[in-house]
């Protein structure tokens, strides 16, 4: 059946304040998927420490990355912390899921980066 093994999974959900992230609470708690999905306090993507400890608590299977920093005008102003979420968090979430078995489902969008610059 086509969503099944789905079901039995753990998913972590970065970016919760985010409508992509609340989206997916909405779909999921629907469902009733096991998820976790930390405020941003609680799970700062662009802290290596945060993202081990939110893994290994909550040991899921899958992690969709629904965080980003999509300020456009700010980004201009506010490069380091435009990149660190958008390029050095996600680096980091790779390198735990790939340590650790993890799906990553990560989504992007062309106001973060549209292909038009080098």
């Amino acid at each position: 059946m086509p969503g099944e093994k789905i079901m039995s999974k753990k998913i972590l959900i970065t970016g919760s304040a985010g409508q992509l992230a609340r989206e997916f609470i909405k779909c999921l708690t629907e469902k009733g998927i096991e998820f976790l999905a930390p405020p941003e306090d609680a799970l700062n993507i662009s802290d290596m420490d945060s993202l081990k400890e939110n893994v290994k608590g909550f040991d899921p299977n899958i992690i969709i990355n629904c965080a980003a920093y999509n300020q456009v005008d700010e980004a201009e102003t506010k490069k380091d912390t435009a990149f660190s979420v958008n390029s050095k968090a996600v680096g980091y979430l790779a390198e735990i899921c790939k340590e650790n078995g993890i799906l990553l489902i990560h989504y992007g969008t062309d106001y973060v980066f549209d292909g038009a610059k080098q």
